[in-house]
């Protein structure tokens, strides 16, 4: 399995050729920039090593602790964490839940704290659910697709780099 150093080395190398490709694509410059940036988060912090005390984990310092329940999940290169067509997608989903509870209680002791104590849980849920949902609705869904495209990418280059390496590796053992 290669080292964490020669993933980052992989990851900055591709910066360039995604960006590239990403402009060719969509021909807008501030999607290819929200891909390529993505694609780069992905191969740095957000990519298939998450499941082990990794470079990538080590890098999310303090809040690092957000993917320990990950960790203990998942097998190291299950397809939930290495697999091309789904790791991408369960790793998201789980961030997205974990920032969903993280930001309800936020919003919760926010407004708590600006209204007071609230006339029924059901109003306050309702109010919390309207303040999360609004950002969706306001955002163009362009950007989360070229986000979405671009972690994917990371996270599939990092596969890519470690079955080529275990593909060299048996090939090395041979000659």
């Amino acid at each position: 399995m290669p080292s964490g150093r020669t993933h980052d080395i992989f990851t900055c190398a591709l910066i360039p050729s995604s960006l590239i490709a990403a402009q060719w694509y969509w021909g807008d410059l501030r999607l290819s920039v929200i891909a390529t940036a993505a694609m780069a988060f992905a191969g740095l912090m957000f990519g298939p090593d998450l499941d082990l005390h990794s470079t990538q984990y080590r890098r999310w310092g303090p809040v690092r602790f957000i993917w320990y329940p990950y960790r203990l999940a998942l097998k190291h290169r299950s397809r939930l964490s290495h697999g091309l067509l789904f790791s991408t997608v369960f790793r998201v989903a789980y961030f997205f839940v974990v920032i969903l509870l993280v930001s309800t209680l936020a919003l919760y002791v926010r407004r708590r704290y600006v209204y007071g104590a609230p006339t029924s849980f059901t109003a306050e849920f309702q109010q919390v659910a309207d303040d999360l949902t609004g950002f969706w609705r306001r955002t163009d869904k362009q950007y989360f697709t070229a986000g979405f495209l671009g972690l994917w990418a990371g996270a599939a280059a990092h596969s890519i780099v470690d079955v080529v390496s275990s593909i060299m590796r048996l090939i090395w053992k041979v000659f």
